[in-house]
């Protein structure tokens, strides 16, 4: 995919993790709760996970963050040094460490959903 392409996903997840954490701090701090102790209670945080729309919400969320992250990081390695060899390899690391962090992070999302 091209440069241009994949920093104006960037773009676009940057967008996404502005509005979902927002989201997100307002369901946690004051949205549905009646006060700091009880959106902190292991109860509510739970109760909260087994919402369709707070899994979805916590998902895009870590989707977004995730690639901006690893987008950020493979742009820092991609600037340390130059080459063909260094820049897929780069690529791959942060590829696969992309898709790692997805797969717990999507996996704890759904056992938590599923009450597991």
């Amino acid at each position: 995919m091209r440069e241009s392409t994949l920093q104006l996903i960037n773009y676009v997840m940057i967008l996404a993790l502005l509005v979902t954490l927002v989201l997100h701090l307002a369901m946690q701090a004051f949205l549905g709760v009646s006060g700091y102790e009880e959106a902190l209670a292991y109860d509510t945080a739970v109760a909260r996970y087994r919402e369709p729309l707070s899994a979805s919400l916590l998902t895009i969320l870590l989707v977004a963050a995730t690639y901006h992250g690893v987008w950020g990081l493979r742009n820092v390695l991609l600037g340390v040094r130059a080459g063909p060899a260094w820049g897929r390899a780069v690529t791959g690391v942060t590829l696969v460490l992309g898709i790692v962090m997805l797969g717990w992070g999507v996996r704890t999302i759904v056992l938590a959903f599923a009450g597991a």
